[in-house]
């Protein structure tokens, strides 16, 4: 049983009408990989669910129009970057967030279990998966949830490694949804499968291209708070900001670098 409180389906203003909406999707009898943005996960406890909230009305969405979920993400940084070396630990493993869902959702999820290579982490997505799906057709489960994306040594590879693992992926689905806005690096998982499956945007994804246009059709004064916990990655993104926005606050990591 899958309990939900409904979900949306309106197109929200400011989406170009060329991007595939879940909304216009055939779901029904379908098994729907989703990828979410549930990296809500600190030495295995869940800080603040608001990540795993907010995708919730695509879930809802999927199951009630007779689609079955497989859902995937991505939690911490486990690849070294100098070695490639993957280390897979009980911290950054996405069972809080599957235990979160079962009591939000009151449903039961499975979390299938792989081979773990002490070194490169989950090699491939074996066979065993099957009788998981057998039963998410059959109604017995209410959804799958892979193990962290980034445990899999495919995820964030080059080459044959990471197209094998996006062809696995693909194999265990009829349409791919994706839902994880905030997940914007070009990995096996956000990127590579949309060429394999037919690809929706969620509703999250869509609200967050809508939210685009404060940024881009500003009105004045405009004023952009930007904060958080990386800010390497922001650096860019912040010179390009700053043309134009009238004034800019920082705050966390970002503020005390730039004090530095």
């Amino acid at each position: 049983m899958f309990s939900h409180e409904g979900s949306e389906a309106m197109t929200m203003p400011g989406i170009d009408r060329r991007l595939p909406l879940i909304q216009d999707a055939d779901l029904k009898d379908k098994i729907v990989l989703v990828r979410v943005d549930h990296n809500v996960v600190k030495k295995g406890e869940i800080r603040d669910p608001y990540r795993i909230d907010a995708t919730l009305g695509t879930l809802y969405n999927i199951v009630e129009r007779g689609g079955r979920i497989i859902i995937m993400t991505h939690v911490g940084r486990t690849r070294d970057k100098g070695t490639g070396r993957i280390k897979v630990e009980d911290d950054s493993s996405v069972e809080p967030v599957v235990e979160y869902l079962e009591r939000k959702l009151y449903t039961k999820f499975v979390v299938p279990q792989f081979p773990v290579h002490p070194e490169w982490g989950i090699r491939e997505i074996d066979t065993s998966i099957n009788l998981h799906i057998k039963d998410l057709r059959a109604h017995r489960i209410g959804g799958v949830y892979l193990p962290n994306t980034r445990w899999f040594e495919g995820e964030e590879a080059e080459g044959e490694k990471r197209e094998r693992f996006t062809l696995q992926l693909a194999g265990l689905a009829d349409v791919f949804v994706n839902d994880a806005f905030g997940s914007w690096q070009a990995h096996a998982s956000t990127v590579d499968i949309a060429r394999h499956l037919p690809s929706f945007a969620g509703f999250l994804l869509q609200r967050e291209l809508s939210n685009l246009r404060h940024l881009l059709e500003p009105k004045r004064p405009f004023v952009a708070v930007v904060a958080g916990a990386k800010y390497d990655t922001k650096i860019g993104p912040l010179k390009e900001i700053y043309k134009k926005v009238d004034h800019l606050i920082l705050g966390g990591v970002i503020y005390n670098t730039f004090l530095c």
